[in-house]
């Protein structure tokens, strides 16, 4: 999506409209950070979404905040349900 149609869904239902360079900067923020992809597209960018989902995007946030740490705890949480465990241990087996 395009910033102005990025605008005109999130101004649909607002009394007060946001500025278009509200949102354009927030995009532009987004993309830095890589929750966006954008592309240029005429005299501005398209964006589409970086991460398939919100389970994504908090996963690589908190990856780039502690690191391996990050995931040694991950896996001992994962590994105290048998049905996590048993979940990751199949997507392991498939990635290798």
């Amino acid at each position: 999506m395009t910033v102005r149609q990025v605008l005109g869904v999130l101004n649909a239902d607002r009394a007060q409209p946001l500025a278009c360079t509200t949102v354009m900067t927030v995009m532009s923020r987004l993309a830095e950070e890589g929750v966006l992809d954008r592309a240029p597209q005429g005299r501005g960018y398209a964006y589409t979404s970086a991460v398939p989902d919100e389970a994504a995007l908090t996963v690589r946030e908190v990856l780039c905040m502690h690191g391996g740490a990050a995931v040694v705890h991950f896996a001992i949480e994962a590994a105290l349900d048998p049905g996590h465990r048993d979940q990751l241990w199949r997507l392991l087996e498939e990635s290798l």
